[in-house]
């Protein structure tokens, strides 16, 4: 039996409970002074970041590292300031990604922002959840698209919320499977500029002693880290079977 499997258990004996994110978290919209195109509005002395739908990274649960637009000191009374360490969502364009921030920036109307936990929670599940939820909501929206969500039925959405310590047991799975999967990633795109530049010089007969050496030594190199990064999944497979 896994320790998540005790833990749930141990402090689910009953199943674990559902609670819609208005009995969860106080949550409000961002906001901006309009027009959007006025140049007042953006940069300037003590400009800090402005953050759009475009601002929230695809995954990762975070902020890109630079806004597209930082917004100015006349324009920040008129926003929403968010502090470094507040879950976001965005609610138009690209519906539903989610970030923990990791700077303090303003925020545009066009994202959520859960400024207040009703409840004992781990932040980081509650980002997980809410992105699995958006998620789920995309694939069972009409036309395969989620264009637009209303304020009655975001607050509806319902996650699962079992006790703070299987939270923390699941958080932590979560986030060794994403380190795994970034590691993965970073070697995979080593390997395919690997395999660009070696074609090129092969197939356009580019070709002499140094080259094919140094060929060679790469592609043994390569299969040699192949076997590693394959052995370390096995071991992070395993860990988390008994842990």
């Amino acid at each position: 039996m896994t320790k998540l499997e005790k833990l749930i258990k141990e402090h689910c004996p009953n199943g674990v409970e559902y609670k819609t994110l208005g009995e969860i978290a106080e949550y409000r919209r961002g906001s901006f002074p309009q027009p959007y195109g006025n140049r007042e509005w953006y940069d300037g002395k003590e400009a800090m970041p402005f953050v759009q739908v475009a601002d929230v990274a695809e995954s990762g649960l975070c902020l890109v590292e630079n806004t597209k637009q930082k917004i100015s000191k006349l324009a920040q009374s008129m926003s929403v300031f968010v502090p470094k360490d507040t879950v976001i969502v965005t609610l138009q364009g690209s519906i539903g990604r989610v970030a923990i921030t990791q700077y303090d920036s303003y925020v545009d109307r066009t994202l959520a922002i859960f400024s207040k936990f009703k409840i004992e929670i781990n932040k980081k599940y509650f980002a997980y959840q809410l992105e699995r939820k958006f998620g789920i909501e995309k694939e069972h929206a009409r036309g395969s698209t989620l264009k637009t969500i209303t304020k009655e039925e975001f607050t509806e959405f319902k996650i699962l919320v079992p006790p703070l310590k299987v939270q923390d047991e699941i958080v932590r799975m979560l986030d060794t499977f994403a380190r795994l999967e970034i590691e993965l990633a970073t070697e995979l795109e080593a390997r395919k500029k690997q395999y660009e530049y070696y074609r090129n010089e092969l197939l356009t007969f580019n070709i002499n002693s140094d080259i094919m050496n140094e060929t060679e030594h790469r592609t043994q190199n390569t299969e040699h880290r192949t076997q590693n990064t394959e052995h370390r999944t096995q071991n992070t497979e395993h860990r988390t079977q008994n842990t």
